[in-house]
């Protein structure tokens, strides 16, 4: 596995965690996230949507499939948008913008393990 391979991988892990904690206590997860309450139905959605990101994320990464891997870094910055543009337009609480710099900081690293390996070859 590359150096941005194993960046994708464990971020995949990182997802899929999440997803799993939204489906199995999601009340737990949105109070401590400050952020307002799903129902049932919507937060085993989420957590699903999560878990299969998630698990692209490590497929991908595990088998150094460069095209999502560099994919990923935009997507994960357009996340992080995303995020913010649902707080500006009051939609979402502030709170919502860490996960959004949490995907920010895995595609830094992605990137960043993308230039290294470049500069070696």
């Amino acid at each position: 596995m590359t150096k941005s391979g194993s960046t994708l991988f464990y971020f995949g892990i990182y997802v899929a965690l999440t997803g799993f904690l939204i489906l199995l206590v999601p009340d737990t997860l949105t109070s401590m996230m400050h952020l307002p309450a799903i129902t049932n139905g919507w937060s085993g959605v989420i957590g699903l949507l999560a878990l299969v990101i998630g698990a692209y994320d490590i497929f991908s990464g595990r088998n150094d499939i460069q095209p999502f891997i560099k994919a990923s870094v935009y997507i994960r910055i357009g996340f992080t948008i995303g995020t913010i543009l649902l707080v500006v337009f009051q939609q979402m609480p502030p709170a919502l913008i860490l996960l959004g710099g949490v995907d920010t900081l895995g595609a830094l690293w992605t990137a960043m393990a993308l230039k290294s390996e470049a500069s070696k070859k």
